[in-house]
C-alpha cells in the first residue's frame, strides 16, 4: 500500500519535469565520481613508486675529484762516471816572475869601445857591449832585461891583477856597483847570461879562470878561484866565447887548466 503511494507520488511528482534537463546532471555525477578514482590512483602511485626512487634516487653519490696527473720529466741524460783529476801545483808567482820572458825592446846596444877601460852605468835596457884593447880585443856583453837596477859596470885590464897559475893572454877586471852603494855587489842575471869574449892566442881547449873578490869573517879580502868551459871557439878569430850568470868583482884570464868549480864552503 506505502509502495504504492509511494510510487504514485513519484510519478506525480515527475510527471511535470523535463527529463531532457535532467541528462547534466548525471554527468556532473559521474564526473565528481571520476575526480576522486584519478586522485586515489595518482597517490596510489606515487606511494608505490617512492621506495623505487628512494632506492634509485637518494643522495647523490659523492664522486672524489681526478688526481692530477703527474706532471712529465725529462730523463736524466746518462753521465760519464768521474773519474779522479790530478791538479797540476799551482805555479808560485816567483816562479813565473823568474821563467816568464821579460819582452825586448828593440833599440839596438849601447856600444862603448877603450884601449883600456871602461866605467859606465847601465840600466835594464837597452843591451850594451864594451869592448877593450887596441890589437885583442876583449868583449863584454850585458843583455838587455839582465841588469833589474842601473848598475855602476867597470871593465878593465889588469896587468897587475891576480891570476890562477900562468895566465893565457891578458887579466882583465869586472866590477858591479849598485848606487848609492859604493861596495861591489854580486849581480845574477834576471835574463840572459852575460857574455864574455876574449882572445885564447893558439890554445884549442882554453878555458875561463874567474877569481872572485871577498872578504872573509876577519875583514882581509881573498880570492876564489873557479874554472868555466867555453860555449865555442872561433878558429878564425882566435876567440873563446864564454857565459856566466853572476858578476861581482873578478879577476878573468884565460887558462889551461881544467874545469873546476869553487871550493865548497866550510860549515860554521
Amino acid at each position: 500500500m506505502v509502495g504504492r503511494l509511494y510510487g504514485a507520488g513519484f510519478a506525480a511528482s515527475t510527471a511535470g519535469l523535463d527529463l531532457r534537463q535532467t541528462k547534466p546532471y548525471p554527468r556532473a555525477m559521474k564526473s565528481r565520481s571520476r575526480g576522486p578514482s584519478k586522485l586515489r590512483a595518482g597517490i596510489v602511485l606515487a606511494v608505490a613508486l617512492l621506495p623505487l626512487a628512494v632506492a634509485c634516487g637518494g643522495d647523490p653519490p659523492v664522486v672524489a675529484p681526478p688526481k692530477p696527473a703527474p706532471t712529465p720529466t725529462a730523463a736524466p741524460l746518462p753521465t760519464a762516471e768521474p773519474t779522479a783529476a790530478v791538479e797540476a801545483p799551482a805555479p808560485s808567482a816567483e816562479a813565473d816572475a823568474g821563467t816568464a820572458p821579460k819582452p825586448k825592446s828593440g833599440r839596438p846596444p849601447i856600444l862603448k869601445s877603450d884601449p883600456v877601460e871602461i866605467t859606465d852605468t847601465f840600466g835594464s835596457t837597452p843591451a850594451a857591449k864594451l869592448e877593450i884593447g887596441d890589437k885583442e880585443i876583449a868583449l863584454l856583453r850585458i843583455p838587455e832585461q839582465a841588469l833589474d837596477h842601473a848598475t855602476n859596470v867597470t871593465f878593465k885590464l889588469e896587468p897587475k891583477g891576480k891570476s890562477s897559475g900562468a895566465p893565457v893572454g891578458k887579466i882583465y877586471r869586472i866590477t858591479m856597483i849598485v848606487p848609492p852603494s859604493g861596495t861591489p855587489a854580486k849581480i845574477t842575471t834576471s835574463g840572459e847570461p852575460f857574455e864574455l869574449r876574449l882572445p885564447a892566442g893558439n890554445k884549442k881547449d882554453a878555458n875561463l879562470a874567474i877569481g872572485e873578490i871577498v872578504t872573509d869573517d876577519k875583514g882581509k879580502e881573498k880570492i876564489v878561484w873557479s874554472v868555466i868551459a867555453p860555449t865555442k871557439i872561433d878558429d878564425a878569430t882566435s876567440t873563446a866565447f864564454f857565459e856566466l850568470t853572476t858578476l861581482s868583482d873578478n879577476y878573468l884570464h884565460v887558462t889551461a887548466k881544467p874545469v873546476s868549480g869553487p871550493p865548497a864552503e866550510k860549515k860554521p
